[in-house]
């Protein structure tokens, strides 16, 4: 849809030398999904309920294969994930940093530690943990309790409330709390802009003026124009995406505005569904 140049190399404080930067044709991705908002519920979904509708439009598209995918949970009750990073909690109320905490782990054991760099995608608090797991490593990497460095190509969030929710999620937990607008946790994260991986890390935030839990109100939440992402993808409100379907539609041209590295909004009707706006940021390195 739009060209630019990928995020630069970096090098890393200890550790492997990073990566090359590439197209990611066979990189893994994790996938992580959002907030569990039933009140009287144990939370848990499925993962692949989830997620099933975004894999398989990745498949079709024959740049990512479905083995590359990791979904995954943190609620004890979470089924079909490829890692759950619930321990002897997985309740609303275990902190999203200590759940970006944990994400950073399993990607620093299973990949980072190799010299292998992944790509991560968020939806709603998912990009909240995403980011979290990122800004962690970046600024307690030196402790024991984080690890030194992790290596992150591409990270894309859809929906997510960078800034913080204007609104109740429905169950006021802690991690309901942390998502509203000036809590400590919103806080931390906006201390700095998007955070790097050791590696270079682009990121692509994909907002939809529709979507009536984080943009109706306050849209700028999920596109923010001044935390440092690379690419900010916002739907209009007449193609009437929702919150949910950000992370599933995967067909039509939509009438979306676009910024890349800084610039002002551009306007196109010929844009790509959400879905593949996502596997864009996902697969190319140099151009987008």
């Amino acid at each position: 849809m739009v060209s630019g140049i990928g995020a630069s190399n970096a090098t890393a404080a200890s550790g492997p030398t990073p990566p090359p930067r590439n197209n990611s044709s066979n990189e893994t991705v994790y996938l992580v999904k959002g907030f569990f908002p039933a009140r009287f519920l144990p939370p848990g979904v499925s993962c692949p309920s989830r997620w099933d509708d975004f894999t398989g439009a990745m498949r079709s598209g024959g740049r990512v294969q479905e083995t590359r995918f990791r979904k995954v949970g943190f609620y004890r009750f979470d089924t079909g994930c490829d890692v759950n990073l619930a321990r002897s909690d997985g309740t609303r109320d275990v902190s999203l940093q200590e759940l970006g905490r944990r994400l950073a782990w399993d990607i620093y054991r299973n990949y980072s530690s190799q010299g292998k760099s992944v790509d991560l995608v968020g939806h709603s608090m998912g990009g909240l943990i995403v980011r979290a797991a990122l800004l962690g490593v970046k600024r307690y990497g030196a402790t024991e309790r984080w690890p030194d460095y992790i290596f992150v190509e591409d990270a894309v969030t859809l929906g997510t409330p960078h800034h913080g929710l204007r609104s109740d999620c429905w169950s006021w937990s802690l991690q309901c709390k942390e998502m509203q607008i000036g809590s400590g946790f919103i806080n931390w994260l906006q201390s700095e802009k998007l955070p790097q991986s050791a590696q270079g890390t682009d990121w692509t935030l994909i907002g939809s003026n529709a979507d009536t839990t984080v943009g109706i109100r306050n849209f700028r939440s999920a596109t923010p124009t001044t935390d440092g992402a690379q690419h900010l993808v916002r739907y209009a409100k007449s193609e009437k995406i929702d919150h949910s379907e950000l992370r599933v539609l995967s067909t039509g041209a939509k009438s979306l505005y676009y910024s890349n590295f800084g610039s002002s909004w551009k306007y196109t009707t010929n844009g790509a569904p959400p879905v593949h706006a996502a596997g864009h940021a996902l697969y190319w390195e140099s151009r987008w």
